[in-house]
């Protein structure tokens, strides 16, 4: 009985220490590509990881998950967010030429009316307005700066203005479609999908809830050069569409699209 009751229990031991490795390694899965997330919560992640992958308990498969996501992190640390091709939306209070979205050019760098060459290396999404200040603040008295950067994705199919859109990380999933003004009348909007390289990453009632739930495009892990594809209604359910398109309009819009729409 004691044999059996030690079994049991090296048995539950085991599975405790692998649901805690495996809620580990999915909070920094989740984290990792979050544009939002700060660098002191990766900075908690990458410790974490460091002592999974060293850890007795863990299997090697785990280990070494562990050891590239914890790579990724300290690239992404180290390089920062931004890429060229990425846009950021500044307004700056009384420097009208310093009001305007401004692409990232190839070395991770603006280059500013005024001010110049300011780099983005290493800056993180989420220190994007403190970075932008101080820069700016070496050149203009106590400047009132708002930086907010933009995700550019493309929607293509029955859409009425398909196109490349930039929006904020906080833009709703569902203000990718408004942005493009709507559904057409042949779209076939519950069947639409989400595509990164060629592949579908979300689609169908999935992506239909995130619409529903009101997801972020942050939430949501949408990343520049992200694709939304709406098929055409090819006889398909039309109270099902109906219902989508719905659930579209009837989401508030985030400020942003209410003033305006950046599109590229």
């Amino acid at each position: 009985m004691r044999i059996r009751s030690a079994v049991v229990g090296a048995a539950l031991l085991a599975m405790t220490v692998s649901g805690r490795v495996a809620g580990q390694q999915g909070a920094a899965d989740s984290a990792l590509y979050k544009l939002t997330v700060g660098r002191d919560s990766l900075q908690v992640l990458l410790t974490q990881l460091d002592s999974l992958a060293e850890a007795t308990t863990a299997s090697s498969s785990a280990k070494q998950r562990a050891k590239n996501t914890a790579q990724l992190i300290r690239n992404r640390l180290e390089r920062g967010d931004f890429q060229a091709g990425d846009r950021i939306r500044l307004q700056v209070d009384s420097e009208p030429q310093l009001t305007d979205t401004f692409p990232v050019g190839p070395s991770q760098e603006l280059v500013l009316p005024v001010v110049g060459i300011v780099s983005l290396r290493g800056v993180l999404r989420a220190e994007l307005q403190v970075a932008m200040s101080r820069e700016l603040g070496r050149f203009l008295r106590d400047p009132i700066v708002r930086a907010t950067p933009l995700i550019r994705v493309s929607i293509i199919g029955e859409v009425n203005k398909p196109g490349f859109y930039l929006l904020p990380p906080a833009a709703v999933v569902s203000d990718v479609v408004t942005a493009a003004g709507g559904p057409t009348q042949n779209a076939k909007v519950e069947k639409m999908w989400v595509e990164r390289g060629g592949r579908r990453l979300v689609e169908g009632q999935q992506l239909q809830s995130l619409m529903a739930e009101g997801l972020t495009l942050d939430d949501a892990n949408v990343r520049p050069g992200d694709k939304f594809v709406v098929p055409a209604d090819k006889g398909g359910n039309f109270f099902n569409t109906v219902r989508t398109i719905s659930i579209i309009l009837s989401i508030p819009l985030t400020i942003y699209a209410l003033t305006q729409v950046f599109k590229k």
